[in-house]
């Protein structure tokens, strides 16, 4: 269980520092790795289907599969927004926020970035604590005191059997 733990964390840490990187150096707002993206949902626009604070992992997927009811991601301007599409008006899309009144407007095939595969709900809470320095600190803290502990488990066991040894052997 502890492994499981240092692991996921390491691998959070990883992703984290990869997107990061990639982002830093292609200047693309939104870095991929194999065609997948995640998002932090930060609006309630898309309530009930996704509440802000929930991780949204898109896929890029060729202009021409998407359809209408797809949730899909696009970039206007700089700034991503993730919406359902509504319609199809000569050959851009219309998208809308479930919780809006109003659709977006169109938007060109071009500007979409992928499909919504899968939904982890408030996951993107502990992705925003990791961007600050504080949250970053905190994880390595905390993967500090994991392989302290797992060091000490495991010493523990250690004489424990070594204990076990000797007194069999009185």
């Amino acid at each position: 269980m502890l492994y499981s733990v240092i692991g996921l964390l390491s691998l959070l840490i990883a992703a984290n520092l990869y997107l990061g990187i990639n982002k830093a150096v292609t200047h693309h707002p939104v870095p991929k790795v194999f065609g997948f993206a995640p998002f932090v949902v930060l609006s309630g626009s898309m309530e009930p289907a996704i509440d802000p604070g929930d991780l949204v992992v898109i896929r890029e997927q060729k202009a021409d599969a998407y359809k209408i009811g797809d949730i899909v991601s696009y970039l206007d301007g700089r700034v991503v927004y993730t919406h359902r599409i509504v319609g199809v008006e000569e050959g851009k899309y219309v998208l809308k926020g479930d919780n809006n009144n109003v659709a977006d407007g169109t938007i060109r095939p071009e500007q979409l970035v992928g499909r919504v595969q899968f939904i982890i709900p408030k996951l993107g809470l502990l992705v925003i604590l990791l961007k600050k320095p504080a949250g970053m600190a905190f994880v390595a803290v905390m993967l500090l005191i994991c392989f302290l502990a797992a060091d000490y488990l495991k010493n523990r066991r250690r004489r424990a059997a070594e204990a076990r040894k000797r007194g069999d052997n009185m």
